[in-house]
């Protein structure tokens, strides 16, 4: 079974302009390149499949936000739940989401709800209305620069999720580095590695653990980028403070474009 918030029914000038591009981060554009690029992006589906299966959470119900059509996201996890909440700008996403995952999902027993919202300006309220639900923001987090037009807005919102999450069962996929890998060199091998930040200082003094390897956060920086030829200038997404110090993450690269690629951040928070 779905629902649709009403939501989804209201708003055409809204509705039009985020079906085209869903504030630049999302809509027609996204779809169209995502469904194309399936094959390419295995290996991190894989990974993030990998990492899924390790987190059993505790609720039956889960809070998904900005997930789009689920490209990235392996139905066997959402199975485990009774019932998913699906908040998302993309008006496509109902069609597109029930496509790839709804039909497993009824045979299962799932309901999900689809409301088209922006999850995260109107997360407390939202947190008011899931109290015992579990959350996964689904390569969401680093986009809210783009949205904003406010890289520094959007760190401290970042910063303060958090916060916000505190006693909740919650987890994330972000993008934290994207950038021009070398056309000359072979395209990189698709491998995980385990980063987690040791301490609050600002992120030109902080250090990491890397694999196991304790580094000041430059230089952790630059064996990610080292691991993928990165060349040119690489974007930072403004994601590194999204979990508290000391939780052990995961990162995975993701071939986003042949020579286009990606580090993507997860890591699953209990209370």
């Amino acid at each position: 079974m779905k629902a649709i918030d009403r939501q989804y029914r209201t708003g055409w000038v809204g509705w039009l302009r985020d079906l085209a591009n869903a504030g630049g981060t999302g809509g027609l554009n996204w779809h169209v390149h995502a469904a194309q690029s399936l094959q390419r992006w295995m290996p991190t589906r894989e990974l993030i499949a990998q990492f899924l299966a390790q987190v059993q959470p505790t609720s039956s119900n889960l809070v998904l936000i900005g997930c789009s059509a689920g490209w990235m996201l392996p139905t066997p996890w959402l199975a485990r739940f009774k019932h998913i909440d699906v908040y998302d700008i993309d008006p496509l996403v109902p069609l597109l989401f029930g496509i790839r995952h709804a039909r497993t999902l009824r045979a299962q027993g799932v309901t999900v709800t689809y409301h088209r919202s922006d999850a995260i300006a109107g997360l407390p309220t939202l947190l008011q209305r899931h109290p015992d639900a579990c959350w996964w923001f689904d390569n969401v987090l680093g986009q809210l620069g783009f949205r904003l037009g406010d890289e520094d807005m959007a760190e401290r919102q970042l910063r303060q999720l958090k916060s916000m999450l505190k006693g909740r069962e919650w987890g994330s996929l972000h993008d934290v580095y994207s950038g021009p890998v070398d056309s000359l060199l072979a395209l990189p091998v698709c491998e995980a590695v385990q980063w987690t930040r040791l301490d609050d200082l600002p992120q030109e003094q902080a250090q990491v653990n890397l694999n196991k390897l304790n580094m000041p956060h430059a230089d952790a920086a630059q064996a990610l980028l080292g691991k993928l030829n990165a060349t040119g200038v690489w974007h930072d997404h403004a994601t590194q403070e999204v979990f508290e110090k000391g939780t052990l993450t995961t990162m995975l690269p993701w071939a986003f474009k042949p020579r286009y690629w990606h580090w993507l951040q997860a890591a699953w928070v209990r209370p």
